[in-house]
């Protein structure tokens, strides 16, 4: 569902540290997940911070913004012009799974151009045998992860004995 804030006549509040929220942002996010207070691996409080409180004063990335647990480090980025989190907190395992076991699901459509990012998370579903709207790495548990890599190089493999015969 979109952020209703998409649609608002009055002006957008930006929370602190957040220079703005951008309506048209909001509108492109289909399915937002709820903004984290409480953090789901210590029960801890999740600020919304500059990840440059993260990084020790250096800032990442065009929407330098995050989710934090200070207490186990869990964190999360933000979807860019907004303050919606792009999936769910993770901590250093999961967030070493989501990056790892991503790439090669990258590859597919990026590198390989053989799908569309839409159409490749298509198939990732099916393959995952989940819903469309749950396939995404930013959502998975370690487990998903390694069952996202997996098939994805499965069908690498298929693709590549497929130019060499």
């Amino acid at each position: 569902m979109i952020d209703p804030r998409a649609n608002s006549k009055g002006p957008l509040a930006a929370p602190a540290p957040l220079p703005h929220v951008s309506r048209r942002a909001l509108g492109r996010i289909n399915d937002a997940l709820p903004i984290p207070t409480e953090c789901r691996y210590c029960s801890g409080p999740v600020a919304l911070v500059d990840n440059s409180e993260i990084y020790r004063g250096r800032s990442y990335g065009g929407w330098p913004f995050a989710y934090w647990c200070k207490d186990c480090d869990a964190m999360v980025g933000l979807h860019p012009d907004t303050d919606l989190p792009l999936g769910t907190l993770a901590n250093k395992a999961l967030r070493t799974a989501r990056q790892n076991c991503k790439a090669p699901f990258e590859r597919i459509w990026r590198v390989l151009r053989l799908k569309s990012r839409k159409g490749a998370y298509a198939w990732l579903a099916e393959q995952l045998r989940i819903p469309v709207e749950q396939c995404h790495f930013g959502l998975f548990e370690v487990e998903q992860c390694e069952q996202a890599r997996d098939a994805s190089l499965r069908f690498l493999q298929a693709q590549e004995k497929a130019h060499v015969a």
